[in-house]
């Protein structure tokens, strides 16, 4: 009789495993289904005003591309410029150029950048 006892235990436990199993897995079911209602937030238009409807949204959104790829320009021409004046200025520390190079460095560095800056701007104008 103790045996018998211990299958029916043991079968009940298996058939309480399977429900809760089933059970879990029609919950996560019904959870993977429902629709994700979190508050987004809106996408931005453009700042610049390509237009109404998808082309010219796409249309301002490649105009913006263009602008911050000038300011991509930009940085890269003041890292530059920067790492011409601190190479140059070690040099001149180490008696192997003169304080007239670095000056011509800094000097021409200043205008390029200026040059560049406004550039982009004029450029920025006639996109937008």
């Amino acid at each position: 009789m103790y045996h018998s006892a211990s299958v029916a235990t043991h079968l009940l436990r298996n058939i309480d495993r399977v429900i809760n199993r089933t059970f879990t897995l029609a919950i996560l079911v019904w959870l993977t289904c429902k629709p994700a209602l979190a508050d987004l937030p809106t996408v931005e238009a453009p700042t610049s005003n390509g237009g109404s409807g998808l082309m010219g949204q796409i249309k301002g959104y490649l105009q913006d591309g263009v602008v911050i790829g000038g300011l991509v320009v930009a940085a890269i021409a003041f890292i530059n410029v920067a790492i011409a004046a601190v190479h140059t200025f070690a040099e001149v520390r180490n008696e192997r150029a003169t304080w007239t190079k670095f000056g011509s460095i800094i000097v021409v560095g200043v205008v390029l950048l200026v040059a560049v800056i406004w550039l982009l701007g004029k450029s920025a104008d006639i996109i937008l």
